[in-house]
């Protein structure tokens, strides 16, 4: 067997596979780069829920190959099907065999199927990130459709069901929290969000699990979804939004240490416990919550994205600043034209975790005179350590401004700033593209005077 030869082998070509690749390139430009993927159209994993609504088409939602091809990078469609680290090969379903220097893990997730009675009928659905599944799912499926259930209540189930809906189907989504959207927003912004999807005809049922998916007559498709309070939501078909879990069979395979959150173990450079010269990025890859250092199970293509970077930077020499510092979770979405996004931590699992905190909130326009056109309220909430004053973390319900607000509120996380450091940063202002006062500053200052009214009211023996 002929064995070719590429410095750089990675093994996955979404978010995190592509921008590894893309980095090594820039910071080892000698080196050869080869990614191997099973598709040749990869999908932008966070505008799947929008092919089946905004976008309208699967092949709207392609990602693109040009910046890694234009680094030089080299693309094969194929599957790995071992590795050999001691001999650094990899054997290709094709029989093709390569050697490599760097063995680069980016395998992704599988969603997460519940052992829910019925779950393997027809008429059941999960998020797969396959072009051919889900344009199948959008052409042939979709257009026979009456009514939905949609099991989970997170982003991505929040985001199904308002595409869904525009194509005149009744959606219902089951959460069994008590609220959609509680695991990363405090209760009134998941209340916002709540009765904007309810306004838009989505049916919202929280604080209830699904007992089973029943099946019609002959026993053979999805008749309805049955709740654990005995009710019944007759529905043509089901999907499973509840999460994913990291796809590690090649990982265990050529046995790599597994996290218990079942993710391949890295440290902060992504390289994994055993072998210097194997790294793991994306959703394949442990994720350790930026402040409590736990296991964390968001798995955002973002997050994906960062680690392929940290990757790239660090495959032939470590860089200390490029190391992995934690999760952070920053999310952005966006229901009609109420967009909602988080940073970090919200108030309640902050406090869930130990810290003492002091919080603000903003209200705000976007534009100012407020009787600009196209203005819109951006509501700010920041939540801060009481002892240090660091910002643990923010959540904005807004317009077009939201993404970028979270992300400023992600960097200054990152940066370790304070509550005295955010009520003074200096900030432009223009009519048409930014409010009056800036939100993180506004509600930073109404965190200052809350937490400074609570310690003037205080009894002096407790001062």
């Amino acid at each position: 067997m002929t064995t070719d030869h590429t410095d750089v082998l990675i093994v996955g070509g979404g978010p995190a596979g592509m921008m590894t690749g893309i980095t090594a390139a820039q910071f080892w430009p000698d080196k050869h780069i080869t990614v191997i993927r099973p598709e040749d159209d990869a999908l932008v994993p966070c505008g799947i829920p929008y092919i089946f609504g905004t976008l309208g088409g699967t092949e709207e939602d392609l990602a693109g190959r040009a910046p890694f091809l234009a680094a030089g990078g080299h693309l094969i469609i194929d599957n790995v099907t071992d590795v050999d680290l001691d001999a650094r090969t990899a054997t290709l379903e094709s029989g093709r065999q390569l050697s490599w220097e760097r063995l680069v893990l980016a395998t992704g997730s599988r969603p997460f199927v519940p052992p829910i009675p019925g779950h393997e009928l027809a008429g059941v659905f999960t998020v797969l990130k396959d072009y051919d599944y889900l344009d199948e799912l959008l052409t042939e499926t979709l257009p026979d459709l009456r009514r939905l259930v949609v099991v989970g209540g997170g982003f991505i189930g929040v985001e199904f069901g308002d595409e869904l809906r525009k194509r005149k189907i009744e959606v219902h989504i089951v959460e069994q929290r008590p609220q959609l959207l509680s695991a990363s927003f405090d209760s009134d912004a998941c209340s916002i969000v709540e009765q904007r999807l309810r306004e838009h005809g989505v049916h919202v049922h929280t604080g209830v699990t699904v007992a089973a998916i029943e099946a019609d007559e002959a026993g053979k498709r999805v008749a309805g979804v049955r709740l654990d309070d005995g009710r019944m939501i007759e529905a043509d078909a089901v999907l499973i939004a509840i999460g994913a879990r990291p796809n590690t069979d090649l990982a265990h395979a050529i046995g790599l240490t597994l996290a218990r959150s079942g993710g391949v173990w890295v440290d902060g450079f992504q390289r994994t416990r055993e072998h210097p010269n194997v790294f793991a990025v994306g959703d394949c890859a442990h994720k350790q919550d930026y402040f409590t250092r736990h296991a964390s199970h968001a798995l955002l293509a973002s997050q994906a994205a960062a680690e392929g970077r940290i990757a790239g930077m660090n495959l032939y020499a470590l860089r200390l600043p490029r190391a992995n510092a934690g999760t952070i979770a920053v999310y952005a979405s966006q229901v009609g034209d109420l967009a909602f996004g988080v940073a970090g931590l919200t108030e309640a699992s902050a406090r869930d975790i130990g810290f003492e905190v002091f919080t603000g909130t903003s209200r705000v326009p976007d534009h100012h005179p407020a009787t600009m056109p196209d203005t819109r309220e951006v509501f700010c909430r920041l939540v801060f350590d009481g002892n240090s004053e660091r910002l643990l973390g923010g959540q904005i319900l807004g317009g077009p401004t939201t993404g970028e607000l979270v992300n400023i509120i992600g960097v200054a996380i990152q940066l370790h700033a304070t509550a005295s450091d955010l009520a003074s940063f200096q900030f432009g202002s223009q009519p048409r593209l930014t409010a009056p006062v800036h939100p993180i500053v506004a509600a930073t200052g109404e965190a200052l005077r809350a937490r400074a009214h609570c310690r003037d009211n205080l009894p002096r023996s407790t001062q």
